[in-house]
């Protein structure tokens, strides 16, 4: 048997496959539309935290590299005034500290805080508050890393 006979046996080629191809194509069609649709529905909105953190992970590294450039700037500025190397570097490590967590406290904190507040005893965290704040954690990691 060659293979046009096998083809045309299984209704690939011939007769049958001129008049049940594109019914069978269409529905191939209208199915995977289906399950796309489906998929699309079932996926909830994210939370509108969840959207607003990831937003900031994306602008955070811009603002944290300002804050480092000005804690060098310092030590610049310490070298010039007359400080050698190792305070001017004291200068740099002090200002770069207060300038990262400052942008953290500005920037971050608030939309953690939201879910728990700062200071909240661990066994006060409830099952729900953990899984909300580490919703929060992977949006701001993937808006850090540039993913969804």
């Amino acid at each position: 048997m060659t293979f046009t006979q096998i083809l045309s046996t299984l209704g690939v080629v011939g007769g049958a496959a001129r008049s049940w191809g594109p019914k069978l194509a269409a529905a191939a069609a209208l199915i995977s539309v289906g399950f796309g649709l489906s998929e699309y529905r079932s996926k909830p909105a994210e939370p509108a935290a969840v959207v607003s953190i990831r937003a900031t992970g994306r602008t955070y590294p811009k603002t944290l590299a300002t804050a480092y450039a000005a804690a060098w700037i310092k030590g610049a500025e310490a070298l010039e005034a007359g400080k050698g190397p190792v305070d001017a570097l004291g200068v740099v490590t002090e200002a770069w500290t207060a300038g990262r967590v400052a942008l953290f406290d500005k920037a971050v904190a608030p939309a953690f805080a939201a879910v728990v507040p700062e200071g909240k005893a661990d066994a006060e965290v409830s099952a729900a508050d953990r899984a909300a704040l580490a919703a929060l954690w992977r949006a701001f990691a993937a808006g850090l890393s540039g993913s969804k």
